[in-house]
């Protein structure tokens, strides 16, 4: 019976090998393609990821003027039909201010008939209720 040898340590033959040298002929993008992202990051706790990031220090960095520098102001008028929503909006004031007029113009219509009426001693009662082809 042959003698055992002791097992030796992974220290020990980690002292015998040099891994940078075998660092260095490992393929790493060929290493990262075997990982499954998707099921890496299920393993991460997002709510204990983002407990951990300073959200207003985070804010503070970002340049709110370069930011606004690249929108589009126009796009975003066309994509949010806002032209459309001003349009339309004008068009109503517009159609207020007229149903506004017309209205004024009906009293100082009967006002004008209830004048004349007045000075030329007509009674109320006995003037026609419209013209005669619309009272028909």
């Amino acid at each position: 019976m042959s003698p055992r040898l002791p097992r030796p340590s992974l220290d020990g033959v980690l002292n015998l090998v040099d891994v940078d040298s075998i660092i260095e002929h490992v393929d790493l993008n060929r290493q990262l393609e075997r990982i499954d992202v998707n099921a890496l990051l299920e393993r991460i706790d997002m709510d204990r990821l983002l407990d951990r990031v300073d959200i207003d220090r985070l804010i503070q960095r970002v340049d709110v003027n370069a930011l606004m520098a690249q929108v589009n102001v126009d796009e975003l008028v066309e994509r949010t039909e806002l032209g459309a929503i001003i349009a339309e909006s004008t068009s109503s004031v517009a159609q207020r201010v007229l149903d506004s007029l017309r209205a004024q113009t009906v009293g100082l219509d009967a006002l004008a008939n209830r004048l004349v009426n007045g000075v030329m001693r007509r009674n109320a009662a006995d003037l026609p209720a419209g013209p005669p082809g619309l009272v028909q």
